[in-house]
């Protein structure tokens, strides 16, 4: 229900992240910086269907910048939306890397292994790495003045494609 909770600016830039050959911000920055200063009381519900799971899990942020672009697979002709959702403090590292690395993972181990099983795979930065159905939460951020490491930047790249890979291999 993306048009039932973004603005119609947000919904438009959902919709066109849809063919989008890059990640496109659906969510920008200054809308995060400003929803982090800005406690709303308006009440926003999403509704969430999945077949096929066998757990759930899902976060919520006002400070989030959201990203995403759509990928398909090439063996089954399946769509499937890679987004990822992080704050300023990883801004620098995540805008660049994490869905481009959703997208990279899915397209590598559906050609190794068998088409991603979801229409839907989403990165979150986080304290550390866990997988979910459809998502997962992964470490790194950028320093205080915005730069970040070759190992960091390793680090999340490596947990991002660990924990998506989860999506194919359980536990």
């Amino acid at each position: 229900n993306y048009d039932k909770v973004l603005s119609s600016a947000q919904f438009a830039r959902y919709k066109k992240s849809e063919s989008a050959t890059e990640p496109m911000e659906i969510v920008t920055l200054d809308e995060a910086k400003k929803a982090e200063k800005n406690k709303s009381k308006e009440r926003k519900t999403w509704v969430y269907d999945a077949k096929n799971v066998r757990d759930f899990a899902w976060t919520s942020s006002r400070k989030y910048v959201w990203d995403g672009m759509q990928t398909v697979i090439p063996e089954n002709k399946q769509k499937v939306m890679a987004m990822s959702f992080y704050p300023k403090e990883a801004y620098n590292l995540y805008r660049k890397y994490s869905t481009k690395a959703i997208v990279h993972t899915i397209q590598t181990y559906s050609d190794f292994t068998i088409p991603y099983p979801y229409p839907v795979a989403q990165s979150v930065e986080a304290a550390n790495g866990m997988e979910y159905p459809m998502i997962c939460f992964n470490y790194g951020r950028t320093e205080k003045d915005g730069t970040y490491s070759e190992a960091t930047k390793n680090g999340m790249l490596g947990v991002i494609i660990h924990e998506v890979g989860h999506n194919y291999f359980p536990m």
